[in-house]
C-alpha cells in the first residue's frame, strides 16, 4: 500500500492507468478478504486493481518457492494483458538485507550475495519479457509504515510475517537482536550487497570476454562450443554458466564443480553434470543437453509428449520456445513436441556428425510431429517449416537477461 500510494501520488493526472495487482496463493482462508480489503483502498487512491489467484498445485514441499515462482507468472501475464511492460514491487531495503543473510546462510558466491537489483527482466515461460523494478530498495519497512500513517494509508500485516515456520521470519527476528547488540545491521549487509552486485558485474564480463577468448559459439541445436579447455581464472564461472545454458536446468553448478567436470571431458571425452552432457570433440569443447535426462535412464523416465496450448507458444525443456504463427492455429491442436532422439529410426540422426556437430545434439533437439510426419526440428536436422518457429534460449540463459518463471 505504500507503494501505491507513492504511485498514486508521483503520477496524479495518470493515475487511472495504473494497475495494482494482489495475488491470492490461495493459502490462507483470509486472504480472499484482504484482497478485497485492498482493491477499494486502490480505488480510492484512484487506482485500477485486479486480484490474481493461485489456482495450480499446491505442494507439500517447496511450498514457498511454488508460490513465488507462480506469482511472478501471474503478474508478468497480467502486466501483459494489461498491455504494460513494466511491473513495480515494494521490495524494501530490510528484504534486501534479509536475502544477504540468507544466502550468506548458504555459503553463496558473489552473484547470490549481490542479492535483489533495481531491475530485472522476468517472463512467463515462452512470454514475452516484463522489466521488473524495485524502487523502494533504499527505504526501510518502518519508513514505508511511516509513510501509510502520515497520509492515514489503511493497510494490512500479512500474518506469515510472524510465522516462526518460515525462514525469512527466523531471519527477520535473528538480524533484530544482531543490530540490537551492534553486532551486524542491515545497512552493513545492504553495502555488501552493493558491492558484490559491481563485482559481478566485472565477473561475468570478464567471464564472457573469455567465451570470446575461446572463439565461443551458440547454435540453433541449443548447443554451444568452445576451442581447447581453459583453466584460467574465471574458468569455473563461464563453464557453470555454460552448462546452465544448455541444460534447461533451475539452477547452475558451482563453478569448482563444473571445472572439473568440463576438465574431465577434456581428459576423458565426456562427462555428465546437472542435466548437461560435456564433451571433446575434436580439438573442441561442446555443451549441450544430456541426452539420457530426456530419453531415460535407470531411474530418470523417458520426457513425455508435449502439446501446444491453445495459444500455440510453448516452452519446451526450459531450452527453446516453439511458436505456430497465429493464423495456423488449427496446426496447434494437432501436434506434439518430443525429443528428436525419440525416434531412432530417422536417418537424419547423424545429420548432426555430417556437419561436423557431436551427434548427442540431435538426441534432445525438439522435433515438431503431425503424428508421426516430421514437421520441424532446429537447423540442420529438419529445414524451416513456414508456420513453425523454433528459438534456442541458450544464450538467453547464459547471458542472464531474463529470468522465466
Amino acid at each position: 500500500m505504500g507503494l501505491a500510494l507513492l504511485a498514486a501520488k508521483a503520477f496524479p493526472d495518470d493515475r487511472h492507468k495504473i494497475t495494482a495487482l494482489t495475488v491470492d496463493h490461495g493459502l490462507r482462508p483470509d486472504a480472499a478478504d484482504e484482497a478485497r480489503r485492498v482493491a477499494q483502498w486502490c480505488k480510492a487512491l484512484g487506482l485500477r486493481h485486479e486480484t490474481l489467484l493461485w489456482d495450480g498445485h499446491k505442494p507439500q514441499t517447496g511450498l514457498q518457492e511454488a508460490a513465488r515462482n507462480a506469482r511472478y507468472r501471474l503478474i508478468v501475464e497480467a502486466t501483459i494483458a494489461a498491455g504494460a511492460k513494466v511491473t513495480l514491487t515494494a521490495h524494501s531495503a530490510d528484504d534486501q538485507a534479509e536475502t544477504v543473510f540468507m544466502r550468506l546462510r548458504r555459503g553463496a558466491g558473489v552473484a547470490g550475495l549481490a542479492a535483489m537489483r533495481e531491475r530485472t527482466k522476468i517472463a512467463a515461460g515462452p512470454s514475452d519479457a516484463i522489466t521488473l523494478a524495485r524502487p523502494l530498495l533504499e527505504a526501510t519497512r518502518a519508513q514505508l509504515t511511516a509513510l501509510c500513517h502520515q497520509y492515514d494509508q489503511d493497510f494490512v500485516n500479512d500474518p506469515s510475517n510472524d510465522d516462526p515456520t518460515y525462514e525469512r521470519v527466523r531471519v527477520r527476528a535473528l538480524m533484530a537482536a544482531l543490530e540490537e547488540q551492534d553486532l551486524l545491521t542491515g545497512d552493513a549487509l545492504r553495502r555488501t550487497a552493493a558491492h558484490l552486485s559491481r563485482a559481478e558485474d566485472a565477473t561475468r564480463a570478464a567471464e564472457e570476454q573469455l567465451f570470446l577468448d575461446l572463439q565461443g559459439c551458440f547454435y540453433a541445436s541449443g548447443c554451444a562450443s568452445v576451442d581447447g579447455f581453459a583453466s584460467t581464472a574465471g574458468a569455473g564461472g563461464l563453464y557453470r554458466r555454460l552448462i546452465f545454458a544448455v541444460s534447461g536446468a533451475q539452477y547452475a553448478p558451482g563453478a569448482d564443480e563444473a571445472l572439473l567436470a568440463v576438465k574431465t571431458a577434456w581428459e576423458k571425452g565426456a562427462a555428465a553434470v546437472n542435466g548437461a552432457l560435456i564433451r571433446r570433440w575434436r580439438d573442441e569443447i561442446w555443451f549441450m543437453r544430456e541426452p539420457a535426462a530426456l530419453l531415460g535412464r535407470a531411474g530418470v523416465s523417458p520426457m513425455t509428449e508435449a502439446a501446444f496450448p491453445p495459444n500455440g507458444r510453448l516452452l519446451w525443456d526450459n531450452r527453446f520456445i516453439i511458436e505456430i504463427e497465429h493464423t495456423r492455429a488449427d496446426l496447434a491442436a494437432k501436434l506434439m513436441v518430443r525429443p528428436f532422439g525419440a525416434e531412432k529410426s530417422l536417418p537424419s540422426h547423424d545429420t548432426a556428425a555430417r556437419r561436423g556437430q557431436p551427434a548427442e545434439i540431435a538426441w534432445t533437439a525438439p522435433a515438431i510431429y503431425d503424428e508421426n510426419q516430421l514437421l520441424a526440428a532446429p537447423l540442420p536436422l529438419a529445414p524451416d517449416h513456414p508456420s513453425i518457429r523454433l528459438r534456442a534460449l541458450a544464450e538467453e540463459r547464459f547471458s542472464g537477461a531474463i529470468i522465466r518463471f
